[in-house]
């Protein structure tokens, strides 16, 4: 029933776009797993970003994202070796590490890839968390597409409509905080 719920209650927040080759595949983080792993929402991000890459999307595949409190690595470094361990080659991998938020992604991303003339992204992370995402980033001046994960653990773990729920609010309050950049 919950998964239903938050599929449901979740929709109008998985902002899509159409998907083609892009400059670049934007993987944002998420928490890490108290003794540093990637988590089960880690986990899927990653996979979806590396599909993406092998799929020949985008010649660069990005990471985003600071240290948890207490962390060792930040989520973009551990994002970045689970790659390397599937394979993904450094030259492809781009590792942004002091953003602590969807905003502080999109705006030290666009330091980074901009000025190269790398424009045109697609979002990778859970449904609900794209619409927030794509605002962000086109605000930071990016093309955006995103990257729905059709089975993605938000519609099978119990803590899945508390993050929908939550992101209605967290959305709202990121249009008004950062109209401009």
């Amino acid at each position: 029933m919950r998964g239903w719920l938050a599929r449901a209650l979740g929709w109008p927040l998985a902002s899509r776009g159409r998907l083609e080759r892009v400059d670049a595949i934007v993987v944002l983080g998420a928490p890490l797993r108290p003794d540093g792993r990637l988590g089960p929402v880690l986990d899927e991000r990653v996979a979806a970003g590396v599909a993406l890459w092998r799929a020949d999307v985008a010649p660069l595949l990005c990471f985003a994202g600071g240290k948890t409190r207490g962390a060792e690595v930040s989520e973009a470094e551990a994002m970045a070796a689970a790659a390397r361990g599937a394979g993904v080659p450094d030259a492809a991998l781009v590792v942004e590490a002091d953003s602590h938020n969807t905003y502080e992604n999109a705006r030290n991303l666009a330091r980074i890839l901009l000025p190269v003339g790398r424009d045109h992204v697609v979002l990778v992370t859970q449904p609900f968390h794209l619409r927030r995402a794509r605002l962000h980033f086109g605000r930071a001046g990016f093309r955006t597409a995103g990257h729905v994960i059709a089975d993605s653990v938000q519609f099978r773990s119990p803590k899945g409509l508390r993050w929908v729920l939550r992101e209605y609010p967290s959305l709202v309050r990121d249009f008004i905080l950062y109209i401009r950049f």
